[in-house]
């Protein structure tokens, strides 16, 4: 238990007849960047939410949030942990004075407050408009404000649902750069809501796929795609007009299970990666206009659409 951060059993939460979450489990390290992915409806708001104690749970076995039952310590666990669900910050106020604000709420000094603002300016490269009204920044420039008013006090655990809605692709990359840095500069655990998948890929060490309110499957990018996806592809691209010889093909290569050809593309299945070498080699002393001989590999967004379509 030392080392998880937030570890959820069987937890299920209704709105009348609808099930948001229904009967799900899972835990997560302390120092790891997680991923709840899923469609929009799918629950995640749900389970930030339910984790952060705003709303209660129709069925639980337990929660535990940095090792204290959430039930019964809250008010504790508030104060170690930062929560970012939107962007209302205060459009008047200046980008310290919002900080400000947020550190005074969690409890800290004034001096506190300051020092650990600065420092996140900083961090966020907003220094040169720290005195600006927010009315006047950008919707990325908000994003990172935002993060930072999570950050404030400091916390152990951050969750950030779709923090990167509403952001063009350059904005989105940097802000996800910044998260990386912070989780890796000070070990914190971050939670994130997303359907964003190659965002996420990027920089998640754990994701779970959540769709109508059922975790479909749990585990790193990695680990998913390759539960998923158990067969080898190569995809390999002619010249015009050019043809492999599929029959003689099939007949030399034993580890050849399966071939799909169609214009000037072959698919040649595999038994697996270490045949594909041999293929090449193959295929190198064919008198055959090759253009391109590469291994086709799913990534995350190939492994949720499959999980997440699977009936």
């Amino acid at each position: 238990m030392k080392n998880i951060a937030i570890e959820a059993c069987h937890i299920s939460k209704s709105f009348g007849n609808i099930a948001a979450l229904d009967d799900i489990s899972f835990s997560i390290q302390k120092g790891d960047v997680f991923g709840l992915l899923g469609p929009n409806g799918a629950g995640k708001t749900t389970a930030v939410r339910l984790l952060n104690g705003l709303i209660k749970p129709t069925e639980i076995e337990t929660i535990s949030i940095l090792g204290l039952d959430l039930q019964k310590n809250i008010q504790d666990i508030r104060q170690r942990v930062g929560v970012l669900t939107d962007t209302n910050l205060y459009e008047r106020l200046s980008a310290i004075d919002n900080l400000l604000i947020f550190g005074m709420l969690y409890g800290l000094s004034h001096k506190e407050s300051s020092q650990r603002a600065e420092h996140l300016l900083e961090q966020f490269e907003l220094s040169d408009r720290a005195s600006s009204k927010v009315e006047t920044f950008s919707k990325g420039m908000k994003q990172k404000l935002s993060i930072a008013r999570a950050l404030i006090s400091d916390p152990e655990i951050v969750y950030l649902d779709e923090p990167t809605a509403g952001l063009d692709p350059e904005a989105s990359h940097e802000l996800l750069q910044y998260i990386i840095k912070v989780s890796s500069d000070s070990s914190k655990t971050f939670f994130i809501t997303s359907h964003r998948l190659e965002e996420m890929e990027s920089i998640c060490d754990t994701v779970a796929i959540l769709d109508r309110g059922r975790i479909k499957a749990f585990g790193s990018p990695h680990d998913l795609v390759n539960q998923v996806f158990k067969d080898h592809w190569v995809t390999v691209t002619l010249g015009n007009g050019t043809r492999l010889n599929i029959s003689l093909l099939k007949l030399e290569l034993s580890f050849v299970q399966d071939i799909e050809q169609s214009n000037n593309e072959v698919k040649i299945k595999v038994d697996d990666r270490a045949s594909i070498p041999k293929l090449i080699r193959y295929l190198g002393k064919l008198d055959t206009d090759i253009y391109s001989i590469a291994e086709d590999v799913p990534n995350l967004q190939d492994a949720y659409l499959a999980i997440v379509k699977e009936k």
